[in-house]
């Protein structure tokens, strides 16, 4: 089967931003939010649930045959080899509080590539596209990695996931500072990803990411000439590492953080399977 990877980005674009017209109006209102805790500082509200929902159906009348992976609502759709995969809300602590550091995220896979990944900051009204060999936009303008060849010059994204033991993650920020590099901790993986993709910061890492957390992320600071971890090279794995840097930083990151991660190559496609997921 062949897949329109074209119109699946026009119409995913259309829908990113509707999303976030959606999700912004829940912000602009959240004292009458409903609010849970699905773990320890791990919220979900109404809008993650609303906004993923309208993805979802959205993409759905236009491709049905298409499957969905979301956050929220887990597996749903058709079951070819092309997968969205949604992060209605990335940054949901943020979000709750009125920190304005969230955004909205989809990702297309198709047999196992990461084909388009978009998103959309709807704070500041920026919107992240990229598409597989051709390169990542925000709001239609290329963009690119810094270009960085100093890990004592770099500022980089981290992140700190819910569950993950504080060990090490404050052996990373160790690491980091003896080797006079600098970081930055938002809430929102895949903002950061994007802000290395377009050069306000060199790279990014965290321990664990789910994939509505990382692929579209992934994609954007590949085709923004950055490079990144394997990460999809276990099919659709639960949580795994995520690094992603300007190219001139991996061999200084790695030795600094004595971490052995194998790089991504296209080459290394993989299947998708339901179990997978």
């Amino acid at each position: 089967m062949t897949f329109d990877i074209d119109k699946r980005l026009q119409h995913a674009s259309q829908v990113i931003r509707e999303a976030g017209r959606l999700a912004r109006g829940f912000f602009d209102n959240r004292s009458e939010l409903v609010i849970k805790l699905k773990g320890v500082q791990d919220f979900v509200s109404q809008a993650d649930a609303e906004t993923e929902d309208l993805i979802a159906s959205r993409l759905l009348s236009e491709f049905p045959h298409d499957g969905i992976l979301g956050e929220e609502r887990g597996r749903r759709g058709g079951d070819t080899d092309a997968l969205w995969v949604i992060d209605p809300i990335d940054g949901t602590a943020n979000y709750v509080r009125g920190l304005p550091y969230w955004c909205v995220a989809i990702a297309l896979m198709v047999q196992g590539r990461i084909e388009l990944g978009l998103i959309y900051d709807a704070v500041s009204d920026k919107l992240y596209t990229a598409r597989a060999g051709h390169g990542a936009l925000c709001n239609g303008k290329p963009i690119s990695m810094s270009g960085e060849t100093r890990l004592d010059h770099a500022c980089l994204g981290i992140g700190y996931g819910h569950g993950e033991a504080p060990g090490p993650h404050a052996k990373i920020i160790d690491s980091l500072l003896a080797a006079h590099c600098q970081y930055r901790r938002l809430g929102s993986g895949l903002l950061l990803m994007a802000l290395a993709a377009e050069g306000a910061l060199d790279g990014f890492y965290e321990l664990r990411m789910k994939p509505w957390d990382a692929l579209a992320g992934l994609l954007l600071v590949r085709e923004a000439g950055g490079i990144t971890n394997d990460y999809e090279g276990h099919g659709m794995p639960q949580a795994e590492p995520v690094l992603a840097l300007t190219p001139a930083l991996w061999d200084p990151f790695v030795r600094a953080m004595n971490v052995n991660l194998p790089l991504y190559s296209a080459a290394r496609p993989v299947k998708l399977r339901a179990g997978n997921v």
